[in-house]
């Protein structure tokens, strides 16, 4: 799709949200299943201190089928350095990611604060593969897009 001044409004890049879809359409979901592979773990290209936590992977393995985590999320302390990068917040009773661009520019400042906002999301997520599916297969998957001007 060519970017013109008629349709540059309704085009976006897919952004993180469309690495659920486009590996179910892709057959390399349904492939990891059938190698008997459980969880991935995605991280942000960004990221270049990002490492498999054998911890982590163990955490999950280790627990009962019928109770093992789907979606773990990796943070860390926020600190200065991290002012940009999303934080969870509790939004009708659930967590969620808040990230800066979602923010009303009257209150970037409040959410680049370190002491109201402690957590950083590092983006390392670890996803059980069968989940994904269940959900794709679901229609389910409702990523929220958010707007992010550059």
């Amino acid at each position: 799709m060519a970017m013109t001044g008629e349709n540059a409004d309704v085009w976006y890049p897919p952004g993180h949200g469309d690495i659920y879809a486009s590996f179910y359409n892709s057959g390399l979901l349904e492939q990891l299943i059938a190698e008997g592979k459980e969880y991935i773990f995605v991280s942000n290209i960004d990221n270049l201190g990002a490492t498999v936590d054998l911890y982590i992977l163990n955490h999950l393995v280790s627990q009962p089928n019928g109770k093992r985590c789907e979606f773990i999320m990796e943070v860390t302390d926020k600190t200065r350095a991290d002012v940009k990068g999303g934080t969870l917040i509790q939004y009708d009773g659930k967590l969620r990611l808040l990230e800066i661009a979602q923010v009303p520019k009257a209150h970037v400042d409040e959410f680049k604060s370190v002491t109201k906002f402690k957590i950083f999301n590092t983006n390392n997520l670890w996803i059980s593969l069968s989940a994904i599916k269940r959900l794709q297969e679901q229609n389910a998957m409702d990523m929220e897009i958010i707007v992010n001007p550059k």
